[in-house]
Order: structure tokens, then C-alpha cells, then sequence
């Protein structure tokens, strides 16, 4: 099994999570080089792939289903937190870091609305769930104001205000309840919350035209509830086994692989070319598949480091390999800072080729990711993994001593 010691933890999120970031990287270089050159053949083919069926929405898929999976994964196997604990800890994982790059881009790089009278909704990550706040940016270039990638944090953060409510509600179905029995209510709830985001969130509704809904939680609850999903039937593993489709399914990873590369193929060539979810869509229903596609890509390349043996077939022996899973640790700093540096070196800014804008700035951002990870997030971390009142006691025995 892929699960390691410690059932809090799986042996490859590390690693699918670098897969994601170098998916949404990707597609950012993609999107934002400047004049590519008549000779660069290479470019354009991978230009024409990557922005039609932007590979950065498998990427953001993969992390929000992530997100989903990992803690209320530890929730139901009883690693539970008070909800100020809770907090504080999410807290910590998501602002320290986001803080750092806004105001280091901000002092050195000039972007606009950081130091703004609207600054709090910057540095507060709701400034995209009312976009009129971005009144104070310069009109000539939206892509330096702020971080555009934030709304993905912005997500973030609204799940996990929304997840309490959620424990609870998963808790109360539970309770006295065999395994399989509230794993079905619970997985049959996912399904319907999850469905109903995607249907309110294309035509004939189009929940996505406000602010509030497409970057918030709500028009993403169905990558969510795929993470969420996955959860339980990780508890059901570990409690009973994993039920026999799964299964079937995870031990064969090199055809999960293929049926999620087969579905980005497949999309390339059949959907308008159309960043997330605030693209224009010719055909009525041609948002849901797509959005419904990418979030069936995106559990067949979870599976297999999930649920499978990883030391069996082509794809955990990718995802074991130690270089990915050190991506995947520093994952978050490369997404902080990897964008403004592309805008700066291609749209917008020196207006460099494809190969520049991704090579000279994959080299500018790696370093900057490092320090992020080295000297904000990892001394974080012990918020993360350890009681807060742990802390405090430790803390108060150190005054002790002290005195």
C-alpha cells in the first residue's frame, strides 16, 4: 500500500503535488511569453498544446483535490484539533509565505494595489472575491497587480472556513453508524454538492460570472469534494480494506496514467481554448465536461500513489523519485514566485521568447521558492504538526527555567 506509518500521511502527496505546480508553471510560461521567433517550431507546438486545454487547470484541479483529501483525512482517523488550533495552523501554512512574495514584489518590483488604501484586501486574500477592488491597479497591466495566481489561495482559505462545517456535518452522519454504511451517505452527499457547484457554476446559471462564487469555494466544490471523496475511501482502507473497484484500479497505475493522459488529449482538441473557469463557452454544456473531465484526469493521477503499491509500475516509481517529492516540498514557493518573474521577463515586461521566459525563469524562481521553504514555511511547519498547547506549555516551562 502507498500509506506510510503515519496514517495522517501518504508517501506521494509530495509528489503530486509537484506534478501539479509544474502543470499550472507550465501553462503560465505558456500564456505569458512574449514574441516566440518564426524558427521556434518546438515552442509554438507546445504553446498550441498547453493554453487550448490549459494544462494549468489539471495542476489547480490536482491541488485543490489535494487540499480536500488531506485533512479531513487525519480528521476522521481522530486526529482532531480545536477549532482555534485549527486556525491558527492553516494560518500559518497559507500567509507567511503569500506575505513575503506580495511585499517583496511590491517593494522591489513595483507592483500595484500591495501598498494601496485597499491593501487589506490584498494582503487578506479576498481581493478577488470583489474584483472592483482592483480599481487601485494600473490599467495598462492587470498581470503586476497583486498576485494574479492568489485566487487559488483565496480558495483555499474559504475551505478551510468552510471545513469545520463540514467535519461537523461528515461527524453527525457518522456517529453510530458502521463504516460502509455512512462512507455511502457521506460519499452520496460529496456527489451531490459536488455536481450541484458544477451546475450552478455553467449555463444556464453561470454562477461564475460573479466574483463571489468563481473564486470562492462554492464554484469549486466539485475538485474539492474529490479530495473529500478520496478521504474516505483512505479511511476505509485503513479501517477495512479498500473496497474492490478501487482496488482493481489502483493496481493497475500505468492504465490510470494513460486514461488521464487520453482525457487531456482528448480535450485538446474537442473544447474552446479557455483559461478556468472566466472564459467565454460557445456551447452550452461545453464548461461541465470540461471541468468534469479535468476532475476525472486528475483522481486517475492520484490513484495510483494513493491507493496503490509503490513499488509497483512505472508511475510510483516516478512519483517515488526523491527530485519530485523535493518539488513537491518547496511547491508552494514556486507558484508565489514564479509568475511575476514570467510577466516581467515576457508579457508585459522584456517581452522574451517561450524557452527564456521558462528556463531563465524557472532558474530565478527555484532560489526564491528554496528560501520561502527554508526560512518561512519549515520553521512554520512545527504549528502544523504539533498541538498549540504543547507550545505554550513548552514555552511556559522555558520561562521557568529562565527565571
Amino acid at each position: 500500500m502507498a500509506n506510510t506509518k503515519d496514517p495522517g500521511r501518504y508517501a506521494y502527496i509530495d509528489s503530486l503535488r509537484a506534478i501539479a505546480a509544474m502543470l499550472v508553471l507550465w501553462v503560465h510560461v505558456s500564456e505569458l511569453y512574449g514574441n516566440i521567433g518564426p524558427a521556434a517550431i518546438a515552442s509554438q507546438w507546445v504553446h498550441a498544446l498547453t493554453v487550448p486545454i490549459n494544462a494549468g487547470r489539471l495542476g489547480v484541479v490536482t491541488f485543490f483535490a489535494i487540499s480536500g483529501f488531506v485533512i479531513p483525512f487525519s480528521i476522521k482517523l481522530g486526529h482532531r484539533q480545536p477549532l482555534r488550533e485549527f486556525a491558527v495552523t492553516r494560518f500559518f501554512r497559507l500567509y507567511p509565505a503569500y506575505w513575503l512574495a506580495l511585499t517583496a514584489f511590491a517593494i522591489f518590483v513595483g507592483i500595484s494595489g500591495v501598498f494601496s488604501h485597499n491593501w487589506w484586501a490584498f494582503y487578506g486574500l479576498v481581493d478577488f472575491l470583489h474584483l472592483p477592488l482592483h480599481d487601485v491597479c494600473a490599467n495598462d497591466n492587470e498581470l503586476l497587480c497583486g498576485l494574479p495566481q492568489s485566487w487559488t489561495l483565496g480558495v483555499d482559505m474559504t475551505f478551510y472556513i468552510l471545513l469545520p462545517i463540514y467535519a461537523w456535518a461528515a461527524a453527525s452522519l457518522a456517529r453510530g453508524r458502521e463504516p460502509k454504511v455512512w462512507a455511502r451517505r457521506e460519499l452520496i452527499a460529496l456527489a451531490l454538492i459536488g455536481l450541484g457547484s458544477l451546475f450552478l457554476g455553467g449555463p444556464p446559471f453561470d454562477l461564475r460570472e460573479h466574483d463571489w462564487y468563481r473564486f470562492s469555494v462554492l464554484g469549486h466544490l466539485y475538485w474539492f469534494s474529490l479530495g473529500l471523496g478520496l478521504a474516505i475511501v483512505s479511511v476505509l482502507d485503513w479501517r477495512m480494506g479498500l473496497p474492490r473497484l478501487v482496488r482493481a484500479v489502483a493496481d493497475r497505475p500505468l492504465v490510470c496514467w494513460g486514461a488521464a493522459a487520453a482525457i487531456y488529449v482528448f480535450t485538446v482538441f474537442s473544447f474552446y481554448p479557455a483559461p478556468f473557469i472566466i472564459g467565454p463557452f460557445l456551447v452550452e454544456d461545453e464548461y461541465n465536461w470540461l471541468v468534469l473531465l479535468q476532475g476525472i484526469a486528475a483522481v486517475l493521477l492520484f490513484v495510483p500513489g494513493t491507493f496503490g503499491n509503490p513499488n509497483r509500475g512505472l508511475p510510483n516509481r516516478i512519483l517515488g523519485h526523491p527530485w519530485l517529492m523535493f518539488v513537491g516540498l518547496i511547491s508552494y514557493g514556486l507558484l508565489l514566485w514564479n509568475v511575476t518573474i514570467a510577466v516581467l521577463l515576457g508579457e508585459g515586461g522584456a517581452e522574451e521568447g517561450y524557452w527564456t521566459v521558462l528556463i531563465a525563469g524557472s532558474l530565478a524562481t527555484i532560489p526564491l521558492a528554496l528560501a520561502s521553504y527554508y526560512l518561512v514555511e519549515r520553521p512554520l511547519m512545527k504549528f502544523k504538526y504539533r498541538p498549540l498547547g504543547l507550545f505554550r506549555r513548552r514555552g511556559a516551562a522555558g520561562d521557568g527555567e529562565a527565571r
